[in-house]
């Protein structure tokens, strides 16, 4: 693994009442929070904060900050920090840091997310596929041929069928094909493979 060079110290950037963003992130008044969480973005030394506000924050207009601030970071630190909160029972926070590492460079997500396919938690493994096949990088279709190929769970599988229509490559069809002889008896399979056969194979 090659070295990352260490980075330089980031000098905390005051907010309008000239108090470190830091320390404002818990603030009673989300307009506070909400400034404080601008004022992160791109601030390596906040990625922590930022993480660990997450799942405690009520208001949507902070939460969404909180969430830009990480994007605006894009670091394999702020990716790793937001991953957890796939196993969130809030929709509306899981659907936030699904959009979130959408925006991050798919070179510093892919490495993350990519070790959730082999999680024990299938839905984790659900949503590492639909994550994978919307990043724009090299290894999404092998990696998600892997979970056609060797994942256990059907609900997993079809996730990457789906994964897979929407990349829309047709050298996935073989793995497709042999994903109907894994479970032959069920049609959600059949029907998925037999739309994706339609989809690759043309008119």
């Amino acid at each position: 693994m090659a070295l990352v060079k260490p980075r330089k110290p980031v000098e905390p950037i005051p907010t309008e009442d000239g108090g470190d963003p830091l320390l404002r992130l818990e603030d009673a008044d989300p307009a506070r929070r909400r400034a404080a969480a601008h004022a992160l973005g791109g601030r390596a030394d906040a990625v922590d904060a930022l993480a660990k506000r997450l799942p405690r924050e009520q208001d949507a207009s902070v939460r969404e900050a909180l969430l830009t601030a990480l994007v605006l970071t894009g670091t394999a630190d702020a990716a790793r920090s937001i991953l957890p909160l796939l196993a969130s029972e809030d929709v509306g926070l899981r659907n936030g840091v699904i959009e979130s590492l959408q925006q991050m460079p798919a070179a510093v997500v892919m490495p993350e997310v990519a070790p959730l396919l082999r999680s024990d938690d299938p839905d984790l493994r659900i949503f590492a596929a639909q994550l994978i096949g919307r990043l724009a990088h090299p290894d999404r279709l092998p990696s998600l041929i892997g979970v056609l190929e060797r994942d256990p769970e059907v609900n997993v599988c079809l996730a990457a069928v789906e994964a897979l229509m929407e990349i829309g490559r047709p050298d996935a069809l073989p793995a497709l094909e042999r994903l109907a002889t894994r479970f032959p008896d069920d049609p959600f399979v059949a029907f998925s493979v037999d739309a994706a056969r339609r989809l690759f194979s043309g008119p």
